[in-house]
C-alpha cells in the first residue's frame, strides 16, 4: 500500500498542516512552561516542594510528556509500516523506550533500584568518583541512547526542524544527567534544593524537545507524501503540487 492508495481526495490542505504544526509546537512549549511557573508560584517560598520529589505534579507532567512522545513514535512507526516505508522498527523502539521512561518516572524504578540494592552495597563507578553509589543508572540510560543516536539521526535526515530539536534535547539532557550524578550530600541544603529544581526543569525541557522533534518528523512525513500526490481536478491537488 502507498500513500496514493488512500485516494487523492483525502490529501490534506498543506497550509493548514503547517498551521497545525506551528500551533502544536507553541502549545507544547507554553503549556509546560506555564504549568511549572504555576507550581513554583503556588508553593513559594518553598518552591521546590512540587518539583523535586517523586509523586508530585511535576512528575505527572513529565510522565504525560513522555507518554505522548511514545504515542507519537508508535503512530509514526505504524504509518511507516502500513505504507512500506523504512524506519518503522526504529520508531517502535523509540516508542518502547519512551514508554519505559514514563513508567520509570511514574514508579521511580531507577530510584528504587538505587536505594534498595545499589547504594546499600556501595555499587559505584570507579572512574567517576564524584558519583555517589547507585547514582549511575541514569548515565547508563544515556549511554544506551547515545549508541542508538546515529540510527535516529539518519531517520530524521529529511526534517531539519526535527533534527534541530533532537540535538537541543540531547544537549539539555546531557546537562541534566550531569547534574543528576552530583553527590548532593556535599552541598548545603539550600543548594541541594536549587540544584534538584534546575535538574528537574532541564529534564522536562529535554523531554519537550524530544516530543517536538517527533512531532515535526511525523507532520513533515505527511506533508512530503501528499505534496507529491496532485489530486486531478481538485483545488487540494493543485495546492499540494504547488507546495512541492
Amino acid at each position: 500500500m502507498t500513500d496514493t492508495a488512500i485516494g487523492n481526495a483525502t490529501a490534506p490542505d498543506l497550509s493548514k498542516l503547517s498551521q497545525l504544526r506551528l500551533g502544536l509546537l507553541w502549545a507544547s512549549s507554553l503549556a509546560p512552561l506555564a504549568f511549572v511557573a504555576l507550581l513554583l508560584a503556588l508553593r513559594w517560598p518553598q518552591y521546590w516542594l512540587w518539583i523535586n520529589f517523586e509523586q508530585t505534579p511535576m512528575t505527572s507532567l513529565e510522565v504525560a510528556v513522555m507518554a505522548s512522545t511514545a504515542m507519537l513514535a508508535l503512530l509514526a512507526g505504524s504509518r511507516a509500516w502500513l505504507y512500506g516505508r523504512p524506519h518503522a522498527q526504529t520508531w517502535w523502539l523509540l516508542a518502547a523506550a519512551f514508554l519505559f521512561f514514563a513508567l520509570d518516572d511514574r514508579f521511580a524504578l531507577h530510584e528504587r533500584l538505587r536505594d534498595r540494592f545499589l547504594a546499600p552495597h556501595g555499587v559505584s563507578v570507579p572512574l567517576l568518583p564524584w558519583v555517589s553509589p547507585g547514582d549511575f543508572v541514569v548515565m547508563l540510560y544515556a549511554a544506551i541512547g547515545l549508541l542508538f543516536l546515529p540510527r535516529v539521526w539518519r531517520m530524521l535526515g529529511a526534517h531539519a526542524g526535527a533534527r534541530l530539536r533532537l540535538g537541543l534535547g540531547l544537549a539539555v539532557a546531557v546537562v541534566a544527567v550531569s547534574l543528576d550524578t552530583i553527590d548532593l550530600g556535599l552541598l548545603p541544603v539550600q543548594w541541594q534544593r536549587l540544584e534538584q529544581t534546575i535538574e528537574e526543569c532541564l529534564e522536562l525541557a529535554a523531554q519537550v524537545l524530544f516530543l517536538q522533534s517527533f512531532l515535526c518528523a511525523l507532520i513533515g512525513d505527511v506533508a512530503a507524501a501528499h505534496a507529491q500526490v496532485p489530486a486531478a481536478g481538485s483545488a487540494v491537488g493543485t495546492r499540494a503540487a504547488g507546495v512541492s
